[in-house]
Formats: C-alpha cells, sequence, structure tokens
C-alpha cells in the first residue's frame, strides 16, 4: 500500500551529497508506522518490540531492529507530511471502491489529555507564573553574562575559576514551563472571543439598532426643520404685513433641540456598540481556566458523567467504517464544529478526487443551530433537533424543536427522514469503535500537535507490501541506532 503513495515530503528533507548518518528508507518507517499503528501499537518503544516479536515488523524492517528513539524522531521531524497522508489513502480506498457517498455521519466523543485537571490555572495565577519564569530566566542569565565578564577581563577570584554549577537543565524546564504558560493564556484570551455566527448575529442586531436611530434622528430632524422654515415664513409674513413681535415664542435652535440631542447621542451610543460588535475585546471570565500542562486541551464532559482533561474528537464516517475526515476540537460543545467538519470533509473528498457529492448528511442533536443549517442550506442535511429518543420513536422528554429549526424538525418527521436518521448510528459509531479499540480514550499531547483545531490521520487496516530498510540517502536526523 505504500508503495502507491506519494512520500516526495519525506524524501525532500534527506541529503544525497553522501554526508551524514546512513538513513532507514522513508517508505519502510512509513510502512511501518502505518502497519503499528492499525493494530494498535502507537507508542515507539512498543513499535521497536514489535520489530523483534511481530512477524509483520520482521518483514517490513528486513529483520531489522529498528530503534525506538529513530522511530520518535521520524514521526516527530515528518508529522506533517505523515497527516498529509490521510488523503492519499482515502484516495486509495476510492480507487478500490471503498468510499460509498450515499450518506456519512458526524459525531463527537472526549478523549483523555496526557494532563491533570488540577493542571488548569486562572489568568491571574498565569501572569505569576509568566512573571516568575521571566524574572528567574533573566537572573540564569546575568548571571551567566557576569561570569563570561569575569572570566574575560581576568578579574576573578580562586572561587570564579571553578566550574560554573550547570544551570541549563533548570533553564530548559523555565523555559518550557513559560512557553506553556503563555500558550495557556492566549487560549484564555481566544476562548473569550465569540463564534463567527455570534459575532454575525450581534453585528446584524446591531446594525438594526443603528438602522432604526438613524431613522428616528432623520425624522426628528426633518419635523424640527419643518418647524424652523414654518416660523421663518410666518415671521416673514408679520413683517410684511407690518406686525411686529406678533408671531410667538421662536423654536429652539437645532443643535439645541432637546430630542435631537437624545437621539444624536443614542445613535453615537448604537455606532459604538456596533462598532464593538464587529471587533470584540477578549476579555477572560474570572473564572476561566486553562492547562499549564497541556494548553490545548480543556474540560469536557466525560462519557459516563463528571469532567475529564481533555479534547473533543470529531470524525465523518462514512460505510464501511471509512473515516472522511478526523478532527480535534477543544470546545466541548459539538455545536460549532458542524460547518468545520463538513468543510474539511469537502476539501479532503475533492484533495482526494472522489467523484460524485454526498448525498447525505447526519448529525445528532448536540449539532443543532440555526445558524448551522442557515450556513449548510445547500445540503441534504438532517440533524436531530429534539431528543435521539424521540427521534427514533420512542418517548422522550424534548419532543418540540428549538425556535428556528422547525423546518429541519418537519424535514425529520416525515417518513423518509426518519427512515434515513436511523442510518446515524450504524454509520459513525463502529468508527469511534475502530479508533478506541486500537488506541484507547489518551491522547497525548505530541500526538495531538502544536495548534487548534488539530488534525489527525488514521491509516486502514492494510498490511503493507514487503520493504526493505536498506540505507539510503544520508540524512541529518532519523539515523540508524
Amino acid at each position: 500500500m505504500v508503495e502507491g503513495l506519494d512520500l516526495s515530503a519525506f524524501e525532500d528533507g534527506y541529503r544525497a551529497d553522501g554526508q551524514g548518518g546512513a538513513a532507514y528508507s522513508p517508505a519502510a518507517m512509513v510502512a511501518l508506522i502505518f502497519y503499528c499503528y492499525s493494530k494498535g501499537i502507537r507508542s515507539s518503544r512498543g513499535i521497536e518490540r514489535a520489530c523483534w516479536d511481530d512477524l509483520g515488523c520482521r518483514i517490513i524492517t528486513a529483520n531489522r531492529a529498528v530503534d525506538h528513539s529513530t522511530v520518535a524522531r521520524f514521526v516527530q521531524r515528518h508529522r506533517d507530511a505523515l497527516t498529509q497522508l490521510f488523503v492519499q489513502v482515502l484516495a486509495l480506498c476510492g480507487s478500490r471502491g471503498l468510499v460509498d457517498l450515499s450518506a456519512v455521519a458526524v459525531d463527537g466523543s472526549p478523549m483523555e489529555a496526557n494532563a491533570s485537571r488540577d493542571s488548569n490555572k486562572q489568568l491571574p495565577r498565569l501572569e505569576a507564573v509568566i512573571a516568575r519564569c521571566e524574572d528567574e530566566i533573566s537572573a540564569l542569565m546575568d548571571d551567566a553574562r557576569d561570569h563570561a565578564r569575569r572570566v574575560e577581563t581576568g578579574d576573578t577570584t580562586d572561587a570564579d575559576h571553578e566550574p560554573p554549577g550547570d544551570d541549563w537543565p533548570r533553564l530548559s524546564r523555565l523555559c518550557d514551563l513559560l512557553v506553556r504558560a503563555r500558550t495557556a493564556r492566549d487560549r484564555l484570551h481566544q476562548r473569550a472571543l465569540p463564534s463567527v455566527n455570534e459575532i454575525r448575529i450581534k453585528v446584524e442586531a446591531a446594525e438594526r439598532i443603528v438602522a432604526r436611530a438613524e431613522k428616528r434622528l432623520a425624522a426628528e430632524t426633518a419635523a424640527h426643520q419643518e418647524k424652523l422654515r414654518t416660523y421663518q415664513a410666518r415671521t416673514e409674513a408679520d413683517q410684511a404685513a407690518g406686525r411686529r413681535a406678533a408671531n410667538g415664542r421662536p423654536p429652539v435652535p437645532m443643535e439645541n433641540k432637546t430630542v435631537l440631542v437624545r437621539q444624536r447621542a443614542r445613535l453615537a451610543k448604537a455606532l459604538a456598540h456596533l462598532e464593538r460588535a464587529r471587533s470584540p475585546e477578549s476579555v477572560p471570565s474570572p473564572t476561566a481556566v486553562a492547562s499549564l500542562s497541556d494548553p490545548d486541551s480543556r474540560l469536557q464532559l466525560g462519557k459516563r458523567g463528571g469532567y475529564l482533561q481533555g479534547y473533543n474528537l470529531q470524525i465523518v464516517c462514512a460505510r464501511r467504517q471509512i473515516l472522511l475526515a478526523v478532527d480535534l476540537h477543544d470546545n466541548p460543545s459539538d455545536r460549532t464544529a458542524l460547518i468545520p467538519m463538513v468543510r474539511k470533509t469537502q476539501e479532503n473528498q475533492h484533495a482526494a478526487g472522489l467523484p460524485g457529492d454526498i448525498l447525505l448528511w447526519l448529525a445528532d442533536s448536540g449539532y443543532a443551530s440555526a445558524a448551522s443549517f442557515e450556513e449548510l442550506a445547500d445540503l441534504p442535511l438532517l440533524v436531530s433537533v429534539t431528543s435521539e429518543a424521540d427521534q427514533a420513536g420512542f418517548p422522550a422528554k424534548r419532543q418540540s424543536a428549538p425556535a428556528g429549526q422547525q423546518a429541519m424538525a418537519d424535514r425529520l418527521a416525515t417518513p423518509t427522514g426518519r427512515a434515513q436518521y436511523r442510518q446515524r448510528s450504524a454509520l459513525v459509531e463502529p468508527g469511534f469503535a475502530q479508533l478506541f479499540q486500537r488506541f484507547g480514550r489518551h491522547l497525548n499531547s505530541a500526538d495531538a500537535g502544536p495548534s487548534t483545531p488539530r488534525s489527525s490521520s488514521s491509516a486502514p487496516s492494510t498490511t503493507s507490501a514487503n520493504s526493505s530498510l536498506a540505507p539510503q540517502n544520508r540524512a541529518l536526523d532519523s539515523r540508524k541506532e
């Protein structure tokens, strides 16, 4: 299977000038990793052990034992290239006729991160950690500069000639803690920002308020201008008739009219509110927390109650347990994940060259959102807007659709809609079962990657063709041990 993939992204990182240590073949390393991943062997030390006692690994490696550090460096160095192979594997499945686009289902499930719930800190605590790390790092660097300056100038004592203490491990730990604390602080500010749909809704509401204020100000201004013109005409008529001061008290000038001053202030306030809605400020809540161990993780609702520190794993699964898209979100709610997962699936489908369109999209009630329905109105989408029991035809408490979702409820209430929606669990649950049976529900921060949301690739359970681990081009990294 690996022989049919484009591995140029791996091979471009290797030198061809004969310098450096001999490197394993990228094709053989990819085949080894895919084969072990398909069997649920994810750790580098587990892959190293498999090279000794697993017949498939010994065939792939040509009976050579690959060190765990070599595997770890290869995965770390080629993380982006490995992720991009997801689309190539999907294209390979499509060429074998395995991808059925008649119906796909979207669903999410929590996964535990390599972090404790106690690692969550509020913004003041994170600021204190950042300040402490910066001060200690600055003190260490000042001591190093002072020692180097005394040695260079010769102004040293016997104590200065002694080898300085090894502060580099401490400096490394402080730098790592500082990076994680700053990342956690940035996550708090990012999560405080409203979503794109929330911003759009607030901007539209603010624009309506501004339009009403402008209309009211224009009406009041026109009415007062008419009053001023009428008074001016009556004054000129009285003066022409020889009468003086017979026209009554003059109207208040435009700039002093109470109604106009109030309406102008109201319009200015509405415009300021519109500007804030268009450019919202990120102000974290006093109770908001972020993990200092794994800033990308977040408190999630557990499958069996309670909370866990982890991620919200999202998949789009077709028939035959083929995954069209896999993604990680830090938002515990699935409501904001529907549009990104649909767009990601469409991108993967286009990149993999899968012909035709997806004929049916299915999702449970956690994805129900009027904004998502409006954005995806051109797709054949069925999302439960009540409870799963009610949608399946069983007695349930929540049987009425929320505001703005009645059209989806009417579509699901038809016999065709009910029959189509019943496919959802049979499509997506086996996909989760395959992932969790092989990898469990624990995800290391190194596996998740450096950004949020993150993408994760998976390979099908396909035994690779025989490969050789004979050294190829020499490389800067991924050397044989």
